[in-house]
This record gives C-alpha cells, sequence and structure tokens, in this order.
C-alpha cells in the first residue's frame, strides 16, 4: 500500500513538472507578442493523509502536489495609471501633431509663408510711391498684390483641407471605439465561461487588457472588474460595456448640410462631448449620408438646443483626455471666417479666449486670418479709389481686389465712352465698392483680372486730380494706414460695435503686428501642447516600465525555470522507474 501511495505522489510530481513546462514554454512562444504578460504556474501540497497517532501526535503522509492556479504576473494598479496617463497623453500628442501641421502650413518663419509675402507688398507699395506713374512699379505692385492674395488662399485651401482630414481621423476613431467596446464585451463572456471552473482564461485577459490599453488612448475610461471576471467600463460617468450591454456611438452633422460630424451616443442621442457654451438637445429632424473621401458614413441631420454652461477643458479641471476630444477641438465643427460670431468659435466665455486652448483651434484661426486678409483687401480698395492713367485718365480706377464669385456684376466702360458714360460708370464702381465688401472672405478673392491684362495697369486709381499722375498721395495714404494700430474683433457679424467689455482676441495692433500676434499665440499654444506631451510621455513610459518589469517575460529567467521543472520532471520520473522495479519484485519474485 505506501509503495502505490509514492507512486502517486512520483506521479503527482511528473504532472506538475508537465504543467510547469507546458506554462514555460508558453510564455517563451511568446516572448514578442505584444500585450503579452507573463504567466506562472502556482503548486501547493495535496492535503495530507492521516495515517496513526504516537505520543499524542498524528501521524500524516503527503500524498503528492497540486496546481493551484496559472496566474498572470501583472500589476492592476500599474494598469490603471497607465490608462489614466495614456489618455492626457493622447490629448497632447494629438493637439501638439495638429499644431505641428498648422505650422508646416503656414510655413513661418523661415519658409515661403504670409510674412514674407507681406513684406514684399510693403516694399512694392514702397516703391510705388517713389513713381506712381511708373509701368515697372506698378505691374510690379500688381504682381504682389497677385502673390499676396495666391499665397493666402493657398492658407486657406491647405486649413480647410485639413480639417477634413481631421474630420476623416474622428470617423475613424469613433469607429475604431465601437469596435473595441465591442470587442471588450465579447471577451467578457468568453472569460466569464472560461472561468465558471476555476481556471484562469489567461490569454483572453490580455486581449481584454490590450483592448482597454487602446481604448484609453481614444477616450477618458474607468473600469472595474466584477467578481464573475467581467469588466464594467465607463467613459465620464456613461456605461460603456457591462455584461450583455455595449453602447455605441453615431455620427450626427454639426449642423444641417455640413460636411463635419460629431459624436453622439446611439441610445441617449446625447453629445459625447459638449462644447459649446450650451448643453445640448438633439432633436432628429432627418436622416442621411454623406461620403468623405472615400468613407460613406451614415449619419443624421440634427439641431442643437442650449441649455446650461460647458465646463473649460484644460488640465486644472482633468478633463484634457483623449485624442478623440482633441481631435474635435481641434476641428471645430464648421469653416469660420470674418463673420463667424466669437460665440460659436470659444467654448466657455469670450474673455477666456486666449492661448490656454478655450476655442476651436482652426476656427479661430480660420477668423484672425480672414479677419487679416479682409482688413487688408478693403484698406487696398479703399486708398486706390483715384484715377487711372493714359487710356484711362479721368476715369475712377478699378479695385485691385474683387470676389472670386459675389453675384454683384462689375461695371463696365463702354467704347469710346462719352463724359456721360465716364460719369455714370465712375458712380457704379463706387457703388461696386461697397457691394463687393461683404464677398472679399478668405478663399474668395481675387487680384482684379482688368488689371493684370494688357496695359491693365493703366486702370490702378493713384491719381487724385486727373493729369496730375505723379501724385503719390493714394500710395501714400495706403502706406499710412498699413502702420497704424487697427482695432480689431470690436464688431459683431453685422458690424455692430461690441459694447462687452473686451475679450483676448480684441486687440489694437498694425497689420503686420496682428499677425505676428497670431503666429505668437499659436507657437505659445504649440509649445505648451509639445510641453504636456513631453512631460506625459516620460509618465507613460515610466509606469509601462514598471509593467514591464513585472509582467513581460524575460527569455533568460524562462529557460532557468524550464530547468527546474525538466529536473523535477526527471526526479519523478526516476521515482516512478525506481517504485515500478521495487514493486515488481515485491509481485512476481518474492
Amino acid at each position: 500500500m505506501s509503495s502505490i501511495s509514492s507512486l502517486g505522489v512520483a506521479a503527482s510530481g511528473l504532472f506538475s513538472a508537465q504543467k510547469g513546462l507546458t506554462v514555460t514554454g508558453h510564455n517563451i512562444s511568446n516572448v514578442n507578442t505584444v500585450g503579452y504578460t507573463r504567466q506562472q504556474l502556482l503548486q501547493h501540497d495535496t492535503s495530507y493523509m492521516t495515517v496513526g497517532k504516537s505520543g499524542g501526535y498524528t501521524m500524516q503522509k503527503g500524498i503528492g502536489v497540486s496546481d493551484t492556479e496559472i496566474r498572470q504576473i501583472r500589476d492592476t494598479f500599474a494598469d490603471m495609471r497607465f490608462r489614466q496617463e495614456n489618455s492626457v497623453l493622447s490629448f497632447y500628442q494629438t493637439k501638439s501633431v495638429v499644431i505641428s501641421e498648422i505650422e508646416t502650413i503656414l510655413d513661418e518663419p523661415y519658409g515661403e509663408g504670409l510674412s514674407n509675402k507681406l513684406d514684399a507688398f510693403w516694399s512694392q507699395t514702397q516703391k510705388l510711391s517713389t513713381n506712381p506713374s511708373g509701368i515697372e512699379e506698378r505691374m510690379a505692385f500688381l504682381q504682389a498684390a497677385n502673390v499676396l492674395i495666391g499665397r493666402i488662399n493657398q492658407i486657406q485651401t491647405s486649413l480647410t483641407s485639413y480639417q477634413d482630414n481631421l474630420n476623416n481621423q474622428v470617423i475613424s476613431t469613433v469607429n475604431r471605439v465601437n469596435e473595441l467596446t465591442k470587442e471588450i464585451e465579447a471577451l467578457n463572456e468568453l472569460i466569464y465561461k472560461s472561468e465558471l471552473n476555476g481556471d484562469n482564461a489567461n490569454d483572453y485577459r490580455d486581449a481584454r487588457n490590450n483592448a482597454l490599453d487602446e481604448l484609453s488612448a481614444y477616450m477618458s475610461i474607468t473600469y472595474t472588474e466584477l467578481p464573475d471576471s467581467t469588466v464594467v467600463v465607463k467613459s465620464n460617468g456613461t456605461i460603456l460595456v457591462e455584461q450583455g450591454f455595449v453602447a455605441q456611438m453615431e455620427l450626427v452633422q454639426t449642423a444641417p448640410l455640413s460636411p463635419y460630424v460629431k459624436p453622439i451616443w446611439s441610445d441617449s442621442k446625447q453629445d459625447v462631448y459638449d462644447f459649446t457654451s450650451a448643453t445640448t438637445d438633439t432633436t432628429i429632424t432627418t436622416e442621411g449620408s454623406i461620403v468623405v473621401g472615400d468613407t460613406g458614413v451614415n449619419v443624421t441631420f440634427g439641431q442643437g438646443v442650449g441649455t446650461g454652461n460647458a465646463v473649460l477643458v484644460n488640465a486644472s479641471n482633468g478633463n484634457d483626455e483623449g485624442s478623440l476630444k482633441s481631435l474635435l477641438l481641434a476641428r471645430g465643427g464648421f469653416s469660420a471666417d470674418k463673420f463667424t460670431e466669437w460665440d460659436d468659435i470659444v467654448l466657455n466665455s469670450n474673455y477666456s479666449a486666449d492661448y490656454s486652448g478655450n476655442t476651436f483651434l482652426i476656427p479661430e484661426l480660420q477668423k484672425q486670418f480672414d479677419t487679416l486678409t479682409h482688413e487688408i483687401v478693403s484698406m487696398v480698395n479703399e486708398c486706390f479709389t483715384g484715377e487711372g492713367l493714359g487710356t484711362h485718365e479721368g476715369i475712377m480706377g478699378v479695385p485691385v481686389f474683387i470676389p472670386i464669385s459675389s453675384g454683384v456684376s462689375h461695371p463696365v466702360l463702354p467704347d469710346d465712352p462719352t463724359q456721360e458714360d465716364i460719369d455714370n460708370y465712375n458712380a457704379e464702381l463706387e457703388q461696386y465698392y461697397e457691394d463687393i465688401k461683404p464677398y472679399l472672405t478668405i478663399g474668395n478673392i481675387q487680384v482684379n483680372p482688368e488689371l493684370l491684362a494688357d496695359s491693365g495697369y493703366n486702370k490702378l486709381g493713384t491719381v487724385t486730380e486727373t493729369g496730375n499722375i505723379s501724385d503719390n498721395t493714394k500710395v501714400q495714404e495706403m502706406l499710412e494706414r498699413w502702420t497704424e494700430p487697427i482695432a480689431w474683433n470690436t464688431t459683431d457679424a453685422n458690424g455692430d460695435p461690441i459694447t462687452q467689455p473686451p475679450a483676448p482676441y480684441q486687440k489694437t495692433l498694425d497689420i503686420r503686428n496682428f499677425y505676428a500676434e497670431m503666429l505668437s499665440e499659436l507657437g505659445q499654444e504649440g509649445y505648451e501642447s509639445a510641453s504636456k506631451y513631453k512631460e506625459k510621455m516620460t509618465v507613460v513610459q515610466s509606469i509601462d516600465n514598471e509593467r514591464m518589469a513585472i509582467g513581460s517575460v524575460s527569455q533568460d529567467e524562462e529557460l532557468a525555470t524550464m530547468m527546474k521543472y525538466q529536473y523535477a520532471y526527471n526526479a519523478a520520473s526516476r521515482m516512478i522507474t525506481m517504485l515500478d522495479g521495487m514493486m515488481d519484485v515485491i509481485i512476481n519474485k518474492m
């Protein structure tokens, strides 16, 4: 009987060592698998068998070794810290990339940026003032104006194109978040079923942890593992995943007919993020679809109704989390121009709209850029309202800048005009100057083709008194106004004065310094975002290194463990061989 029980002890050691070798081999085979967590076989003594008593003591005999569990070597607290910090890291990484891309578009200060074009235009205007009737000077001035407005339109086109790119990224991110939440819910079910018998579904747990890691980059999450091994995942108080339930996001247009979309919760129809000065309740009006690039996206057309105040997104409020939020803040919900109200651009209060990140990034830049452009073209048109030269002598000069599309007809002077024709033309042209002003928005401006045509330079209105072709009064007026401080953003979209206290975006600067201030504020915001990104990258890498130190597979350690189990396996097998021989002698030879 003792020999048979000893055989059982040896067999249990053999099987346990074999299982240890299997676990170790599994670790080694996944040494380069991303997200794999090292597994460890825990063992314990099998319950002892009482064989008698002696002197008041119970005599017991061990009957072998049993496997407790195959566990993961993982620090759940480090996981939680990693996901919290990873969310903030992704927010600033996305913002930093966006600002870097915008700076590339602007190409300042050492590239072919707008600053160079402004300086070149200013230089040609100065040269024109020295010889306002010179053909070379007039042509050079018009060429500089054409290059300037071409660069402005190019920047606007690039900003709009990049805004579309960010919209595509929003769509991709929302789709990926929906995939991850479904994946986590499916893994919840697999883990729940696999662990009903007491085993650990370690590989499924690795997959779920990887999904949680990735999800934390897109949005802020909190999670709790329940006793049944499933996790409940939340984002800003909204349940994303629990057993048998997955919250999905869908995309709705930011405004009717807008090419841009925003995420809402499919069940409640509430905004995932509310950045406006009011809490938005979405009322569904109709349904349709839009196509962005090659991607068809089903969307719902909605109308927002404001009811409350939004919270400023910054580090102090602890809500600067997730790349999805950062993308939405950078893109905004529309393309802005000079006539866009600041209330639609700022996130919380007009009086905190500075480089702290309290505006939709690209719409703010578009509005400021269009305001600058509108001021430049209006100033030039207003200054060059004198008469022309040569064949255009005694006739009002045409506007330097006109809209590409406006619906306003450019006056036409008849061939061989009479004085009455000229007087009527001048009156119509004066009215045309006023009528085109609302249409002089960025992307819709060109140098008047009449000025660029053969001998068109004669139509540049530099003359204040007929025949006095060397008079530079108009050009000098342009030079003086260019360097005079201007009160920016002091009127609303209707042109009415803003009577509220000055907001940070209301400045008094000349044209060159206004643009320099724009670049400075963008650079400051980019610097702060890059600094935050580097800071969080250091933190995240440190936490991840902690996780790797605990949970990653070391091939050297696993080989040492494999040798340990191999020795144990060999010892158990020799024990069995010895017991087999002993029992053969006892049974067959005695």
